[in-house]
């Protein structure tokens, strides 16, 4: 897959709940205009639609894709789309696409999801636990938050995929839901 975007992102890795494999999601229309939106980035429900969240903004979930009116993945479609698409993985809305292309974000909105993110600095045992807020761009974690912010640090990820040393990578739950379940 062409990605459009670094390395940085929320992956979905794992869930707390034994025996779930596929964690819930929901779809949801992207604003008109809406992005760059980028899979892994974090996003938020905006006057009923899908917009990129902005750091300590209480969120909706994780972007895992993108889907037409017609339920196709966007970057697999034959239809004419008037947003903009990059690489696999990144879409900008048309002007128009709450009443003409109507693409959807599907996003990951499990409690109980796991996410593989990286910090902007080093992540420490002592950390686990804290919760953390997202960058500007809202794909990757930032210095600890206060008593809550948006993802809560679960477990350090001490080696990357490549069997090499991490020691800025964790897995983060979202502490903070526009669904309605905060947990401090």
């Amino acid at each position: 897959m062409a990605s459009s975007a670094s390395a940085k992102g929320f992956v979905y890795k794992k869930n707390l709940m034994p025996g779930v494999e596929i964690p819930a999601t929901i779809e949801v229309t992207l604003a008109n205009s809406a992005g760059p939106l980028t899979i892994g980035d974090a996003v938020q429900w905006t006057s009923g639609y899908l917009t990129i969240a902005a750091s300590t903004e209480v969120i909706l979930g994780i972007l895992v894709g993108f889907r037409t009116a017609k339920g196709e993945n966007i970057f697999k479609t034959k239809e004419s789309l008037t947003g903009t698409k990059s690489g696999e993985d990144t879409y900008t809305a048309a002007s128009d696409n709450v009443t003409v292309d109507k693409v959807k974000g599907v996003v990951i909105v499990d409690d109980k999801a796991l996410f593989l993110n990286t910090a902007d600095s080093t992540l420490t045992a002592a950390e686990v636990g804290t919760y953390f807020d997202t960058a500007v761009n809202s794909d990757q974690i930032t210095g600890a938050g206060g008593a809550i912010a948006q993802f809560q640090l679960i477990e350090l990820v001490t080696t990357d995929d490549e069997g090499n040393a991490d020691t800025d990578a964790g897995l983060f739950r979202i502490s903070e839901s526009q669904l309605g379940w905060v947990v401090s």
